[in-house]
């Protein structure tokens, strides 16, 4: 018995030093041949077949579009919020320092921030490792197929958009990130809506 106590103890702590292990991120580099001003139709084709090249499920990819389409409703890769100073598609902020660390991924690797391909590059960066609370969406966003949970995950681990009232806001009530289970996010209804939709689109 006392040998058997011991064999499970050394599984759990193997099982949870893999759970929290970290990963090496990945950088990788995208060539998008496409002129800047093309309609947003084709844009979002675009990112949605970059995101499903680089290993993500459709539901998963459709997760990621889904939040990029609330946090710059026209990709728009030169967004600035004035009053937060948040910006590109995916609204990085001084937060964590993540702004500052996208920036220096940007010289670092000789690209301009507002390029589709830098956001996209820094995103897969973010999730492949390069941070440690969105790269638990990694294995994730690759394997699911359901794009509702994408979305509301996403929201959670990788925009982290909690506000302070529930007025106009819905809960999150997922299951990768139970430190942040009950909080309040931006939009996150209308993440989910447009994550599915885009589900439905790419998958008719």
């Amino acid at each position: 018995m006392t040998i058997t106590v011991i064999v499970a103890i050394i599984l759990i702590i193997r099982k949870v030093r893999a759970n929290n292990e970290v990963k090496e991120p990945r950088i990788v580099t995208l060539t998008i041949d496409a002129p800047d001003d093309i309609p947003l139709d084709e844009k979002e084709k675009i990112i949605y077949d970059i995101l499903l090249a680089e290993g993500y499920s459709p539901a998963g990819a459709c997760g990621i579009m889904g939040n990029i389409a609330v946090e710059s409703p026209d990709y728009d890769t030169a967004a600035l919020n004035e009053a937060s100073g948040a910006l590109g598609l995916f609204q990085w902020t001084d937060d964590g320092d993540r702004q500052q660390k996208f920036k220096d991924f940007c010289r670092d690797n000789k690209r301009n921030w507002n390029s589709i391909e830098a956001q996209l590059e820094f995103a897969i960066y973010e999730l492949s490792g390069g941070d440690p609370i969105a790269c638990r969406l990694d294995d994730f966003l690759k394997e699911t197929d359901n794009s509702y949970a994408a979305a509301v995950e996403f929201a959670a681990g990788f925009e982290r958009c909690i506000t302070d009232s529930g007025k106009k806001a819905d809960r999150y009530m997922g299951s990768l990130y139970p430190e942040f289970y009950g909080e309040y996010y931006q939009g996150l209804s209308k993440r989910v809506n447009k994550a599915m939709n885009y589900y439905l689109r790419f998958n008719e």
